[in-house]
């Protein structure tokens, strides 16, 4: 039984491989068209490329990026290439022509060496492969600088050392969200409590989370001592409190739209991921909890108003991963952010 077993994964295996780079290819071909033809109706207006496909915190982050872009080159068409998943949040940069979606990073290699674009501003870090192709995405600016997935956090937040990837200067500028007033409407129809606490409690990596009892426990003293409703959005709820005042809405939000609740919170309490660079975007206040990340101990992802410390709140016990925070501090944190209780 086990041998079929090992046999049917292998095959599985086999099957999405074949299927994927198949599919690749017939998707570089109609992309290489698609840019072809983009390229003759431009003239001599240059076509320039922003590279970073994936995550959605360092798109959130590296956003900067596309306003110097702009300045640089300030006749020409700019495309930000983006993963399918991530490109609501670049769609409505007021300074990009459009995105670029890409299949995978091997796409995206054979689509460089066509060398249909006129300028490149490529932000990601070598060797980030796809794991069914044998290409080997290199960025020969980011090797140039020594900047590997072993020191990238030990040289600065995520703009700045991104921007340098790209060949650009190091950055530090308020990363911004666009949210249009489609969304808005879309969150309004919502019927949201005003002044909601937003959370955000689980993360695409485990090493960031904190413990689900230790954010039940929170949630339920929030819910118990502040007149404030309690949001949670994310991709799973792990909140099990019935309240009138709390509401998950996990699941059920894009991107933009959970950018939207978030900028309407009181209050953003969450862990080291998308969400919290949505609330460094947005202008929200913030709790932040974070620890060790790997062999990273003093870290720090956010540029602007979270790099300089304004309406935040940063946890960190260094040396311990997120889950070893300590309950009372994200307590006490709370408790200085909102001030003592208006009711018991």
């Amino acid at each position: 039984m086990a041998y079929w077993s090992r046999q049917r994964a292998l095959w599985t295996h086999r099957y999405n491989k074949y299927t994927h780079i198949v599919g690749k290819y017939w998707s570089f071909v109609w992309k290489y068209l698609e840019l072809r033809q983009l390229k003759s109706k431009l003239g001599d207006k240059p076509l320039v490329a922003i590279i970073l496909s994936e995550q959605m915190g360092d798109i959130i982050a590296c956003e900067p990026v596309a306003r110097e872009v702009r300045q640089r080159h300030p006749d020409a068409h700019i495309l930000w290439v983006v993963r399918q998943q991530y490109a609501e949040l670049v769609k409505y940069h007021p300074d990009l022509d459009g995105f670029f979606v890409e299949k995978c990073p091997s796409e995206r290699v054979l689509l460089l060496r066509t060398g249909i674009f006129d300028q490149v501003y490529n932000m990601h870090i070598s060797h980030r492969k796809c794991k069914y192709c044998p290409e080997d995405p290199i960025n020969p600016t980011a090797d140039q600088i020594n900047l590997t997935f072993d020191n990238y956090y030990d040289r600065g937040d995520l703009l700045y050392m991104f921007s340098q990837a790209a060949g650009l200067p190091a950055l530090t500028a308020e990363p911004k969200m666009y949210i249009p007033e489609e969304v808005r409407q879309r969150v309004a129809a919502l019927q949201l409590q005003e002044s909601p606490i937003v959370i955000h409690c689980q993360s695409s990596h485990i090493m960031r989370d904190w413990p689900v009892e230790s954010w039940n426990r929170l949630v339920k003293w929030l819910l118990d001592t502040y007149p404030y409703p309690v949001i949670e959005v994310g991709l799973q709820s792990i909140i099990t409190e019935a309240h009138p005042n709390f509401r998950s809405l996990c699941g059920q939000l894009s991107l933009l739209e959970t950018a939207e609740v978030i900028r309407q919170s009181h209050l953003f309490i969450g862990i080291d991921s998308g969400p919290a660079h949505m609330a460094n975007a947005t202008g929200a206040t913030s709790i932040l909890l974070l620890g060790q990340l790997f062999d990273f101990v003093d870290y720090l992802p956010y540029s602007g108003r979270y790099k300089r410390g304004e309406d935040v709140t940063i946890l960190n016990n260094f040396g311990h991963p997120c889950a070893e925070l300590p309950y009372a501090w994200v307590q006490d944190a709370v408790l200085q952010r909102l001030g003592q209780p208006k009711f018991v």
